[in-house]
């Protein structure tokens, strides 16, 4: 070994080719995109190990543009035709295919090639992570046919209805569709042909007033951001379903059945017309909350901290007897009700409101959040404080002096173990699906859920 050692080696002699291809092929799948780009010019070895290895495109890992060595070519579009290259120059399969800072401007018609040869091409994920309005209405059809594809994720791209009667993406588990236009048809045929599908998130998808969810019995997430002029939102037979989450308006029809494990639910946005019990709504209303939901341990509330409103909220209230943690966050930015600090807290239009079977029950945890000083928002903690026979714990995050929060600690308790805790307003963070399904309780985060 030692004499081995001492022996001059040569500049030129070639080790790498030396190497199992099988072994060249997977050091080469661990590197980036570029970084492997790179590498395959050190041996004819490589090359060839590179053409047999997965091609994983990201475009955070490609080179930015030159600018101006091509004048004829604008910057959005290089980016869009390296990878069209890229992909002409790898005939492998494509188990990753990430976009985040490429823009279909100019590049429609390559960008819907590349959605074909990405479903023929063994592709496990597509994400397409750059802003929605990036894609320019590219048709994507074809990634619902693949048979490989187990995360899709799109911005303003085009489903058309015949496209999804098409799916059958058997192994699709998460899927996120961002201003995509899509009819109504076209997502029940969609989630039809996606039976495995576990995560579904919808934002803002053009072509839709009634999100009906049914018998997707794989489910476990499903998030409905941004619908002003949503009129129904209906889930049917979905047995695995633990969370609804996002910015859930009551200006629908909102019916929930048969999803037995749904625990956390919100935001439910209150500043919007009164929700009903009961099958039957009375006559001329056919919007809110359509029966009691037994389940829900965890439920988000976005109001304005007026009276309306709170008298709102306490009626969503008795739609979830079994209810254990509530958040409550206002919608009001700018607005603040002055009074002063020395006048004690009293909450006496709520003095004749019956008795809801969360607050004398089951109620443990509260959190109110408000970014000014609202005397509702006070008015509303001395209700849960009232009302709350086994509360434990009540947050305010809220602008609030020393002596509003000792005539809070002062008013009536129903709970003799509850502690008040009182914090400035903290700043959110991003929403990521990853950051809200590491907690047990989704709003317990600094998470930016209602504004996704």
């Amino acid at each position: 070994m030692a004499a081995a050692l001492a022996q001059p080696h040569s500049g030129g002699e070639d080790h790498i080719s030396e190497l199992p291809e099988a072994l060249l092929s997977d050091i080469l799948s661990r590197l980036g995109t570029a970084e492997a780009a790179r590498t395959v010019v050190l041996s004819t070895r490589f090359r060839d190990a590179w053409l047999g290895t997965p091609l994983r495109l990201d475009d955070l890992e490609l080179p930015a543009p030159a600018r101006g060595k091509v004048p004829s070519i604008e910057p959005w579009t290089a980016r869009a035709d390296a990878i069209t290259l890229a992909l002409a120059s790898h005939p492998g399969p494509v188990p990753l295919f990430r976009l985040s800072r490429t823009t279909f401007r100019g590049r429609v018609s390559a960008a819907e090639d590349w959605f074909r040869e990405l479903a023929a091409r063994g592709a496990r994920e597509v994400s397409l992570r750059c802003s929605p309005e990036w894609c320019h209405e590219a048709r994507a059809d074809p990634l619902l046919g693949s048979p490989t594809l187990e995360v899709l994720a799109l911005g303003k791209c085009r489903l058309t209805d015949a496209g999804a009667s098409a799916a059958a993406a058997a192994r699709l588990t998460e899927l996120t569709l961002s201003e995509t236009s899509l009819s109504e048809a076209g997502l029940q045929s969609a989630l039809s042909g996606c039976p495995a599908l576990r995560t579904l998130m919808l934002k803002h998808v053009h072509g839709i007033q009634r999100i009906r969810v049914c018998s997707c019995r794989s489910l476990v997430f499903l998030g409905v951001w941004h619908y002003k002029q949503l009129e129904e939102i209906t889930v049917e037979d979905a047995p695995c379903l633990e969370r609804l989450l996002g910015n859930i308006r009551l200006n629908a029809a909102i019916t929930i059945a048969g999803a037995p494990k749904l625990t956390a639910l919100g935001y439910v946005v209150a500043s919007i017309p009164m929700s009903f019990l009961g099958e039957t709504a009375p006559a001329g209303v056919n919007k809110g909350i359509r029966a009691p939901i037994l389940s829900v341990k965890v439920l988000a509330i976005n109001v304005k901290f007026s009276k309306e409103d709170m008298e709102k909220a306490i009626s969503v209230l008795k739609f979830f007897p079994f209810l254990e943690t509530l958040h409550v966050q206002s919608s009001d930015t700018s607005y603040e009700v002055a009074a002063d600090e020395n006048d004690a807290i009293v909450s006496d239009y709520y003095q004749q409101c019956s008795p809801i079977r969360c607050l004398t029950r089951h109620l443990k945890i509260v959190r109110l959040e408000c970014e000014h000083n609202n005397r509702s928002m006070l008015e509303f903690a001395c209700f849960l404080l009232a009302r709350a026979h086994v509360l434990q714990f009540m947050k305010i995050q809220s602008r609030m002096s020393t002596n509003q929060q000792n005539l809070l600690k002062q008013s009536h308790m129903a709970s003799l173990d509850v502690e008040v805790v009182f914090e400035n307003i903290k700043g959110r963070e991003s929403f990521t699906l990853e950051a809200v399904t590491a907690l047990s309780d989704p709003f317990d985060g600094d998470t930016n859920i209602l504004g996704y």
